[in-house]
Formats: C-alpha cells, sequence, structure tokens
C-alpha cells in the first residue's frame, strides 16, 4: 500500500523541467485519432488542453483536482508534450483516510507535487507507440517521468502494468489524446520508489 508520509519533500520544485524519455519509442507521430490498446478501437481527442481533457473525464475528477491543487495544469498544457498515467477515482477513493487526508492537505503540498510528477512522463506516448515499443523491447518500456524514478510498463497476459509485482497500477480504459498530451488511465497510485 502507497504510504504518501514515505514520499521524500521535496524543497523547491519546478514544473517547468523535461527529462528526456529513457527509451525512445519509435515512431511517435502526432494525430487527433490512434489505435487503442486492442489496435481496433480509436480513441478521440476529447479536449484541446490537457486540463480540459480532465474536466471531461469524471472518472479523472479526483486527479483532476488535485493537479489544481498542485498546479501542475498549466505546465502540462503548455508547449511541451507529456504522457499521463492518472489513477482513477476509485484508485483515490481505495487509499484509507490518514492517507487520503494527508494528499488533500495544504501543507502537504510538495509531496502531492512529487506524487504527481512521477505520473507524468515528458514526450507524446500513443498506444500505438506503446504497443509497438512493448513489442520490440521483450514486454517492457522503461520511460523516465517528471518524479525522482523512471516507470517501466510492462505486458502481464492483455494487461499494461506499471512497475513490478502482480499488485502493480495497470492501464484501464481507452487513452485519451489531449492536444500536446496523452492521458492512460490507472486503476491504482504509482507507489513511491524506496
Amino acid at each position: 500500500m502507497l504510504r504518501f508520509s514515505s514520499v521524500v519533500r521535496l524543497s523547491a520544485v519546478k514544473t517547468s523541467i523535461v527529462i528526456a524519455l529513457a527509451v525512445t519509442v519509435s515512431g511517435c507521430q502526432k494525430s487527433e485519432t490512434d489505435d487503442a490498446q486492442n489496435g481496433s478501437v480509436k480513441a478521440p481527442a476529447s479536449s484541446a488542453t490537457f486540463t480540459g481533457a480532465l474536466r471531461n473525464n469524471e472518472d479523472l475528477s479526483i486527479s483532476a483536482n488535485l493537479i489544481d491543487t498542485a498546479q501542475l495544469g498549466t505546465a502540462v498544457d503548455g508547449e511541451g508534450s507529456y504522457t499521463v498515467f492518472l489513477p482513477v477515482n476509485d484508485a483515490w477513493e481505495s487509499l484509507d483516510a490518514a492517507e487520503r487526508n494527508a494528499i488533500e492537505a495544504k501543507e502537504n503540498k510538495p509531496q502531492l507535487i512529487a506524487v504527481l510528477r512521477q505520473h507524468i512522463a515528458p514526450g507524446y506516448v500513443l498506444a500505438t507507440d506503446l504497443e509497438r515499443g512493448l513489442s520490440e523491447k521483450d514486454g517492457s518500456v522503461t520511460l523516465n517521468t517528471m518524479g525522482a524514478m523512471p516507470v517501466t510498463l510492462r505486458r502481464e497476459g492483455e494487461a499494461i502494468m506499471l512497475g513490478k509485482g502482480t499488485d502493480a497500477p495497470r492501464i484501464v480504459g481507452l487513452p485519451i489524446v489531449a492536444g500536446n498530451d496523452v492521458i492512460y488511465r490507472i486503476d491504482k497510485l504509482i507507489p513511491p520508489q524506496s
């Protein structure tokens, strides 16, 4: 279980830092529609901006509120491109009350920023690019994040998991293409690295 208190305090967080992808997934191209995970369903753009897309998807409303609290929306909406793995509402609601209160407390904003930055990877990785990368890299791809550690995506049967273990977060639903950004819904928070 995620222990919010184990996240290291960041004294100065700059939301405009862009870290290069650890693995460049070949063939990344922008388009308004791209194949979703099963290869046959299209994932339409839901908004011209990241923050607009969040407001248009009710299952991401808690993530949207926390992104607003952390003031990261403006950075992601900017000129850069990002691939964002956002926990659905059920993931946030599954935290115990103390963890949820700690995340939402204004005095813990640096920790909130650190947690959210672990979910943001610079670059534009569409579902087709991710599938291609997973096929070419023997089932796993590592992306740098704006957080302290990279995240490794791996195939486990039909699922795409983020991190190690059978209890790792997994991508659920269709990706959202939003302007310069791609949003993947995940069913758990990415835990802080020890």
